[in-house]
């Protein structure tokens, strides 16, 4: 069976891969920027829905095994691969990564063009564990598996607790290679996390409630 750190590895060497091929295509083309940035709005998105599609099955397999270790009986519920439609986020992080591009500064352009598609390709992974999490019956919640080094992430992650409320998103950054692991009624360790680390998974926050996470980071995380 498929451990958490070899699902997390799976999807690392998926995005890799897609970055890889990415900014391979930003040096392989020529012409003027204006041409070099249309040519990539044209093809970035599909590359990133192409390894989408594996980072989603990597997603599904990993929650349907975590299922059965967690000894789940219900069989009637199926795992959904989810792939959401974001082409128009994807080409507007693609123009971002490409205007250095008009001031001759390609290694900037190819490593914004890199945390782009990075983030765009490890986000299906995610977005499959969550809805699937919301969605089955047996599962109480989700936990966060961090790869070490951001103490944001380390913050998130809090000693293995479970965000169990249906609307906590998955916070990541550029270059962040966290996973989502889903949690069900057989092996819930009981423990949720706190409200600061809900607030601070928040997509959209207010400048008090991020002055609140610089400090719980200042005090409990210090660089």
């Amino acid at each position: 069976m498929v451990t958490a750190s070899e699902s997390k590895a799976a999807l690392r060497l998926v995005t890799t891969e897609s970055v890889d091929t990415a900014v391979g295509l930003l040096v392989g083309l020529s012409g003027s920027p204006t041409a070099r940035r249309a040519a990539l709005l044209n093809s970035v998105p599909e590359i990133v829905g192409y390894f989408s599609e594996g980072s989603a099955a990597l997603a599904v397999d990993f929650y349907e095994e975590e299922r059965v270790r967690a000894g789940v009986r219900d069989r009637t519920f199926t795992t959904q691969f989810v792939v959401n439609d974001r082409t128009v986020k994807i080409r507007r992080g693609v123009a971002w990564a490409s205007d250095p591009l008009f001031s001759d500064d390609e290694e900037l352009a190819a490593s914004r063009l890199g945390e782009v598609v990075q983030l765009e390709t490890a986000r299906p992974y995610r977005d499959t564990i969550l809805t699937n999490r919301e969605n089955d019956p047996a599962s109480v919640g989700w936990r966060r598996l961090t790869s070490g080094g951001c103490r944001f992430c380390q913050m998130l992650a809090d000693r293995g607790a479970v965000y169990r409320q249906s609307t906590a998103s998955f916070a990541a950054h550029p270059n962040c290679h966290c996973t989502a692991q889903p949690v069900f009624v057989n092996n819930d360790p009981g423990t949720e996390v706190g409200a600061i680390q809900y607030v601070a998974s928040r997509r959209s926050k207010t400048p008090a409630q991020r002055a609140a996470v610089r400090e719980y980071l200042d005090t409990h995380y210090p660089e």
